[in-house]
């Protein structure tokens, strides 16, 4: 994708300044989005804009301005092809994260109850990732796909399957602290009673009690549903659930430089997440910090410094990508692929 130099202006809208570097992001995120479109569209999976993306689609025509990431959702079995098709089909330098990941490192980056496409840190030097990616310097660019499944409509089933996932989740999301509390083998304990079936015990007991929510997640057909939901954030807010209409088809809307698919349903589903939705709130729906590069910027500042560049990080994006300055071999990109196994900007 192209862009003007204009685009990537410091920008106030509506009342909040979107910095350069954010501008990058967005620009970069979308090259994944593109990417994972093109699978989509090629392979006739429906997929649709979600979350903040979608939000950002209907009132921004684009990014809502204080927000830093992208959400797709798709139903289920479109989900699943997905799963199937993104390790074969995605271009080089991107990767699927998350449970159904082919490699123990890509599981390990995001344990979530979603997939995520991210740029492969492994496979970059500083100056291809720059190039590629609109000058943004920083790694674990991602979007998520979340799946949408069908909620029973038989009252007894639902309480059961709400009951599991709760615990399920309350025990993924605070799996060290369960486990400093000696809460952890009770828990699974109580799950295994819960779906009948043994939870292994062993390096990937979570990714494995992933697999185990997921399976619950998709306990009922369409034809024993009149909503559906994303389980996930169904659990932490019992009233995001949706008439199963509201996916029945897609219509386009316009989303920074490009089009994306919003359900035709969106007013219920934007008006059941956020409210009124056309009113600002900067915090509703944030689940991250903002910018979610943020932590890294001085990692980055002592990089290009030992590089000899005495200017600001935006300068030095600039003649990167702009092809005025070469990072040295020894100017690998940056190892923040993992949580918690970071060892700097360059390596």
């Amino acid at each position: 994708m192209n862009y003007s130099k204009d685009f990537f202006k410091r920008e106030t809208i509506c009342g909040f300044e979107v910095p350069e570097m954010m501008k990058r992001a967005w620009a970069a995120e979308m090259e994944i989005l593109e990417a994972v479109m093109d699978i989509c569209d090629r392979n006739g999976l429906q997929y649709f804009a979600d979350g903040g993306t979608l939000l950002g689609a209907v009132r921004h025509q684009g990014f809502i301005p204080w927000d830093d990431d992208i959400d797709l959702g798709m139903k289920r079995e479109d989900y699943m092809k997905l799963v199937q098709i993104l390790p074969r089909e995605l271009p080089p330098g991107m990767a699927m994260a998350g449970m159904y990941a082919e490699t123990e490192r890509m599981r390990r980056l995001s344990f979530h109850s979603y997939i995520k496409v991210v740029s492969d840190v492994q496979y970059w030097d500083f100056q291809g990732y720059m190039k590629r990616f609109h000058g943004f310097p920083y790694p674990k660019l991602a979007i998520d796909v979340f799946p949408f499944d069908y909620i029973p409509r038989d009252p007894e089933a639902r309480k059961i399957q709400s009951l599991i996932l709760s615990f399920g989740f309350y025990v993924l999301d605070n799996w060290e602290k369960c486990k400093k509390a000696g809460e952890l083998e009770e828990i699974l304990s109580f799950l295994e009673k819960l779906c009948n079936t043994a939870i292994p015990r062993n390096k990937n007991t979570q990714n494995d009690l992933w697999k185990l929510m997921d399976q619950v997640s998709v306990l009922y057909r369409e034809d024993e549903a009149d909503e559906m939901a994303c389980h996930y954030y169904l659990i932490q807010n019992p009233g995001q659930h949706f008439q199963k209409d509201c996916f029945k088809s897609t219509i386009p809307m316009q989303f920074e430089q490009m089009s994306v698919p919003a359900p035709c349903g969106w007013q219920q589903i934007l008006s059941r997440t956020y409210g009124d939705f056309m009113a600002y709130d900067r915090d509703a729906g944030r689940g991250h910090t903002y910018p979610f590069y943020g932590y890294l910027e001085d990692e980055l500042v002592k990089g290009i410094q030992a590089l000899g560049f005495s200017g600001t990080v935006e300068e030095f994006c600039q003649k990167v990508s702009g092809g005025e300055m070469r990072v040295p071999e020894s100017g690998k990109m940056m190892h923040y692929d993992i949580g918690g196994n970071n060892d700097g900007i360059f390596r």
